[in-house]
């Protein structure tokens, strides 16, 4: 620490060549220096008057010196307090919904790890607008968060107490032909009714300020679906390695790893991780068998079905939306497959949104 010293100019001169001192000002009769920690204590030995002047700098070096180790603790209470409003420990919906997932997903997306926990910085007014905007066919969705739980409500299609908050403007036309069954206007003005055939392109809802809502229709799609005779699979089995990933600095190890498969599916969940320089994964890998599996005639078509009712799975946007029937009208073999020809009877919601210009 560096002092600065004011004494009788007389007294300075005897005692000068004991001490290290520097930016010496001689004034009248007075001088005044400065002189680091070791000089300081021999002048202190010594049987001369002084006077020790605090420069703002020596001030603040004196304060932290004393109070640097109670500041840096307050300074990290805060910032675990701080960064503890974004922490996220799980998800909840009010209920479920074929959207749940979706929604999960884009939440997720917006996470940041930090150590072993997840945060969310997400405007969750904006995001349940955009919500609300994507899925039109629900009258209200909101998230919230609240003692680091995110809090998903989504409304009931037919639930009375909807909320309109988020004007969404267009229209709401038909995106393919079908048979209107029942239907659910929140904002908006009705053109449809039960029984009533509509096609590609027809007004359903129309929007003046805001238009949301949900028309169900009984459709008809023809799919062809082809199934090869023979296909390479692979099959998963019951052993599993498990082992951690070490990452420090863009160099990875593994810890712990006693297999290695040619073929795996691979899972890893993180236990630490600082700003993605130093992180630790734990890595769990199942192996595979690589099999080549033969369909006949019957087992394919059930295979074919199946397809179907897995695509219109991943795209259904409400639980009142359902596959009627499957009905096969035509096979087609080859040497090498089976070419099938459906009529799939559908329950579904036939509404996409139109944007105004």
């Amino acid at each position: 620490m560096i002092y600065k010293i004011k004494m009788n100019k007389d007294d300075y001169f005897r005692i000068s060549n004991k001490i290290i001192s520097s930016n010496l000002v001689i004034n009248d009769d007075e001088v005044t220096f400065e002189i680091e920690g070791g000089s300081f204590n021999i002048l202190k030995r010594t049987n001369y008057e002084f006077k020790i002047i605090e420069s703002m700098k020596s001030k603040v070096l004196r304060f932290f010196s004393r109070y640097g180790l109670l500041i840096t603790g307050i300074l990290f209470l805060f910032s675990i307090l701080y960064m503890n409003i974004y922490r996220v420990k799980k998800i909840e919906f009010n209920r479920e919904t074929p959207i749940n997932h979706e929604i999960e997903y884009r939440i997720k997306s917006s996470y940041k790890k930090l150590l072993c926990f997840d945060f969310c910085s997400l405007n969750y007014k904006e995001f349940s607008r955009d919500m609300q905007k994507t899925y039109f066919e629900y009258p209200f969705i909101n998230v919230s968060c609240k003692n680091n739980v995110i809090s998903v409500y989504i409304a009931n299609v037919d639930e009375a107490n909807y909320t309109i908050d988020t004007p969404v403007i267009g229209d709401i036309v038909a995106k393919k032909d079908g048979v209107v069954d029942v239907f659910y206007v929140y904002s908006g003005k009705s053109m449809v009714s039960k029984n009533k055939y509509v096609r590609e392109g027809d007004l359903l809802i129309e929007g003046n300020n805001s238009v949301r809502g949900l028309v169900m229709a009984t459709t008809y799609d023809k799919m062809e679906i082809e199934i090869m005779k023979k296909i390479n699979l692979e099959q998963v089995t019951d052993e599993t390695s498990s082992y951690y990933d070490l990452s420090l600095f863009n160099m990875n190890f593994s810890i712990g790893k006693k297999k290695s498969y040619d073929l795996f599916d691979k899972e890893e969940s993180s236990v630490f991780n600082l700003f993605d320089f130093f992180s630790l994964k734990k890595i769990a890998e199942t192996k595979k068998n690589a099999i080549i599996k033969t369909y006949s005639i019957d087992t394919a078509l059930e295979e074919a079905k199946k397809r179907i009712e897995e695509d219109f799975d991943t795209h259904i946007s409400n639980s009142l939306e359902k596959i009627i029937a499957i009905t096969n009208t035509k096979t087609v073999e080859t040497e090498d497959s089976y070419t099938f020809t459906f009529i799939v009877k559908k329950y579904e919601s036939i509404g996409t949104l139109s944007v105004k210009e």
